[in-house]
């Protein structure tokens, strides 16, 4: 809320508040614009050393082989705005195109399938990895996982924006020119009320019962 806001709800004088207002044109909450959003990226504890970790449950290190800007090492930040030629050599990455996104799709803030991707070929290792986005919005990651043939579960509040994932998957499916994509088994023995490889896009509302993957 603005400084406005709150000159309002003062229990003083119109010509007060107008007062006010002027002293302090320009004025606002220790907030400036936020030109950066962070993605945050965690993960268990490990098993004993990362290699060991990695052995034997294929989870744990990041995949150097995958490159940013232009052949660069990962780095911890990239960009989708192009700054200058030095900084876009090392970081930059491709914006969403209108044929990407969909034209149908109306959601405000479409991720970059290139981020989704980056973030993916970084972390997952095992082919039988599965990509939860518990707040799917129009699809993007799962367009990505399966574009890299990784299994995926969505899920979003809005109903409107899962049609919008799944048209996305079907026209990926439909689309083999656009989008390469590779075969994987399916994990069977994950979930089997979530049919791998593919997706499912679940209303919040619904209930997800997936039993411990040991006791079957």
């Amino acid at each position: 809320m603005g400084v406005d806001h709150f000159i309002k709800k003062m229990n003083i004088d119109e010509k007060a508040k107008e007062k006010i207002k002027e002293k302090l044109n320009g004025w606002k909450t220790p907030q400036i614009k936020s030109c950066y959003e962070p993605i945050a990226m965690a993960q268990k504890p490990t098993d004993k050393t990362y290699l060991n970790n990695m052995l034997k449950h294929e989870v744990g290190m990041f995949n150097t082989n995958v490159k940013i800007g232009e052949n660069m090492y990962p780095a911890n930040v990239f960009t989708i705005d192009s700054i200058n030629e030095l900084i876009d050599r090392a970081f930059l990455l491709p914006k969403p195109t209108k044929k990407e996104k969909g034209e149908y799709n109306d959601h405000k803030t479409v991720k970059p399938l290139a981020i989704c991707e980056y973030l993916i070929k970084l972390s997952a290792f095992s082919k039988s990895a599965v990509v939860l986005d518990p707040f799917i919005g129009s699809g993007t990651t799962a367009v990505a996982a399966k574009k890299l043939g990784k299994n995926y579960i969505g899920i979003d509040a809005n109903e409107k924006y899962v049609k919008i994932s799944e048209r996305r998957i079907k026209e990926l499916d439909a689309k083999q020119d656009l989008f390469k994509t590779e075969e994987i088994e399916s994990v069977s023995n994950f979930c089997p009320s979530l049919p791998f490889p593919g997706v499912s896009f679940l209303p919040v509302s619904d209930r997800i019962n997936c039993p411990d993957p040991v006791a079957g």
